[in-house]
């Protein structure tokens, strides 16, 4: 541990790679948090606290800088954005000065630079002292923060950014055959490699960022390449076909570097005595996080669908090969694989394959008639519903009319509506006091007793899990704990209702739970995260309707969460959480949209053009966040003819309010109080809910001249 002393005269360092249990690292926490972070506790993972891994909360490691540095800490990373009157930015002067930068280094910035100052203030090569030899820092740390060597070049002036930019992390040769950095780059030779590993952190001790990074950059790269190829026959074009397999390596790595290695096993099982006929399969292959690494990379546009393989099946779970017949089984959600299976193939004419066995076939089509195939017996949801009767507390129900009386059909029991054929379409308990864990259930023996692989649902998912013909689900005002197992409920293809407001249900939660959904609401809980919206589900990307997710403690980027907002959607109620940054510009493509509330939050930004959502919206409160908005409200706004409350308060708008507002002619509720608005106010403010609907007016905390018209 370092000395009183020590600590007051050193760097502190962030612990590499630290998230918490949200996935959220110390930038977060500083954007956040004042300083301190006090109360955060809460979201601590299994990688520990932020006050103590994170410098801004107190955390962190304090290196002692090496006393013959006449700096007292180390440049670890150059400015981002500056660069000189030349348009040089620190890699030129890397490339073409020398260290500490004796040419060139006192020139100063351009005057478009993010920043002022010279090379010297912002380029780490610039700060180099030539006259002290500094190898990579490991600070004394649990965990080892590398530092490279700042001089150190290659026998052809290659440092170590030029190597991040040819190599991949770790700097493994040889690279792909034919690479088109061999001999254009100058990249320099095993030796200098070698030297390399033992000067350069990417080279020595990869990080996960590393390799996501250049994930990012294999992905573009081949993207790039493709898109140039089509009426060009350079080399690089000739090396393409390298470089599309190459990203996988480095993106798998990269995933299991975020989310943990595969855990998941194969089993094989042979039909006769020679070994010939045989089926395998996997167990335990459903990932929440490398479904969502996957697929944000199958979801690119420019992308050639091969991110798709990966993602479905982490996404989507267990599957069988069976060699004899030479088919596949989808033991998991085959909804979840038929949906990945058109949204491959509509989006990108690719057929997905499978990674997991390793089988040289693509698959065959999972949207067979498997509705049927999973369909259970009557009796047996009967055998369901006994167990969510037991597992929440059933004889405590307020009501409890009919449950476990064997002289009572299950379809007359209080809250349970069957169709013609027994089967339960419909589950009303809501406000009766069921009290325990949300009622999905795994069983690990069969009927006889003998253990069963947790991979094929059809038999291990019970509760509500097997209610495959479930159209409608009201579990709110209740007592139940914990988190919902969502991948079981997307086989319930008939489900159009889910109501689970009012509990105290924690952990994530998913809009899109079922294929059909049109209801969803998850308000007043204890949900910390929300999955995104996906495009591959198609089925209840065009279903969803409303959703509620307002009154929980959700810690989100709100522009990555609604970046692909279902595009008929009527109602968006998110309220009183902990969303942040900046709204989406694909908030303007919602012809649909009646209700959009994100009050009492923490967004920033400007607002963002609803031109075509204004059609028909209704009601839009944005009002109370901790950041605020900032700059105009939008002009199309104020040509809203439908819009019924508009509630912007709180907030660091600036502007005026234009004559334009005379259009709100159906307005109760307006409210721009607290923000910096001023100018004089127009006489068509008088004109607002000109029929008589207006019930609500606050312009006050803004700086507003003349005195309120009313007409």
């Amino acid at each position: 541990p370092l000395k009183s002393d020590e600590r007051a005269v050193s760097t502190c360092l962030d612990t590499p790679n630290w998230k918490d249990k949200d996935g959220y690292g110390c930038d977060h926490y500083e954007d956040m948090y004042e300083s301190g972070c006090s109360g955060t506790d809460k979201w601590a993972g299994n990688m520990g606290l932020a006050i103590n891994h994170c410098c801004f909360c107190g955390g962190g490691t304090h290196a002692v800088p090496p006393t013959t540095s006449s700096s007292s800490s180390i440049c670890t990373e150059d400015t981002e954005g500056w660069f000189d009157q030349e348009g040089w930015d620190c890699v030129l002067y890397e490339i073409n000065d020398d260290p500490g930068c004796p040419k060139y280094g006192n020139k100063t910035a351009h005057t478009n630079s993010a920043v002022k100052g010279s090379a010297i203030d912002h380029c780490c090569f610039c700060q180099i002292d030539v006259a002290n030899n500094v190898s990579p820092t490991v600070a004394p740390s649990s965990s080892e923060i590398c530092v490279d060597t700042l001089e150190w070049r290659d026998d052809n002036g290659k440092g170590c950014k030029k190597y991040q930019e040819m190599l991949d992390p770790g700097c493994l040769l040889p690279l792909p055959t034919g690479s088109i950095f061999t001999g254009d780059m100058g990249l320099a030779v095993s030796a200098a490699v070698s030297a390399a590993v033992e000067n350069c952190c990417y080279c020595k001790n990869p990080t996960c960022e590393d390799f996501t990074w250049k994930c990012e950059e294999r992905t573009n790269i081949w993207w790039t390449l493709a898109d140039q190829c089509i009426e060009d026959s350079s080399k690089k074009c000739q090396v393409a076909s390298n470089w599309k397999f190459v990203e996988t390596g480095v993106c798998d790595k990269a995933a299991s570097c975020s989310c943990g290695t595969d855990q998941f096993k194969i089993v094989t099982k042979y039909y006769d005595d020679n070994g010939v006929d045989y089926f395998n399969e996997t167990v335990g292959l459903y990932n929440e996080c490398k479904c969502d690494f996957w697929l944000r990379r199958c979801e690119d546009t420019l992308g050639q669908g091969q991110a798709c393989d990966y993602a479905a099946e982490y996404c989507c779970g267990d599957y069988r090969y069976d060699a004899g017949i030479e088919t596949f089984k989808f033991l998991n959600s085959p909804q979840c694989y038929c949906d990945f299976y058109n949204y491959a193939e509509n989006k990108f004419a690719h057929k997905l394959k499978p990674k997991a066995l390793n089988v040289e076939k693509e698959f065959t089509s999972p949207c067979g008639p498997f509705k049927t195939y999973w369909l259970s017996k009557s009796g047996l949801e009967k055998i369901s519903l006994e167990l969510i009767y037991n597992g929440t507390n059933g004889q405590n129900w307020t009501n409890n009319v009919g449950w476990k009386d064997e002289t009572v059909d299950h379809c007359e029991w209080y809250g349970i509506s069957c169709d013609a054929d027994g089967f339960v379409t419909d589950i009303d308990l809501r406000d009766n006091n069921l009290v325990g864990q949300f009622p999905i259930y795994t069983r690990d023996v069969n009927s006889s007793g003998d253990p069963i692989l947790d991979n094929t649902w059809r038999l291990t998912k019970y509760g509500l899990a097997s209610l495959y013909k479930l159209k409608t689900l009201d579990l709110a005002e209740n007592e139940l704990t914990g988190t919902i197992e969502y991948a079981p409920l997307y086989n319930l293809v008939a489900l159009t209702y889910f109501d689970v407001s009012e509990n105290q249900l924690s952990g994530e939660l998913e809009a899109q739970v079922a294929p059909s959904i049109k209801y969803a609401d998850f308000s007043s809980n204890n949900f910390m995260s929300m999955r995104r919206f996906v495009q591959y589900k198609a089925s209840s990307f065009q279903t969803l309707r409303f959703c509620d997710v307002s009154n929980n403690v959700i810690q989100q980027d709100a522009a990555d969460l609604l970046e692909n907002t279902p595009p008929k959607i009527k109602q968006f109620i998110a309220s009183n959480n902990q969303f942040y940054g900046s709204l989406p510009a694909s908030l303007d493509n919602l012809p649909k949209l009646r209700q959009f509330e994100m009050a009492s939050n923490a967004l920033s930004g400007i607002l963002p053009d609803f031109t075509e959502s204004f059609a028909t919206l209704q009601e839009l409160d944005l009002s109370n966040q901790t950041k605020g908005f900032t700059g105009p409200i939008p002009e199309d706004v104020w040509r809203s003819l439908s819009l019924k409350i508009l509630n912007l308060a709180g907030s660091m708008l600036t502007g005026t309010i234009p004559s334009l507002v005379g259009n709100l002619a159906v307005l109760e509720v307006f409210d721009v109080s607290n923000n910096f608005l001023d100018s004089s106010l127009p006489s068509e403010l008088g004109m607002i809910g000109g029929g008589g609907s207006l019930k609500h007016l606050d312009l006050s905390s803004n700086a507003f001249t003349g005195t309120i018209p009313f007409q």
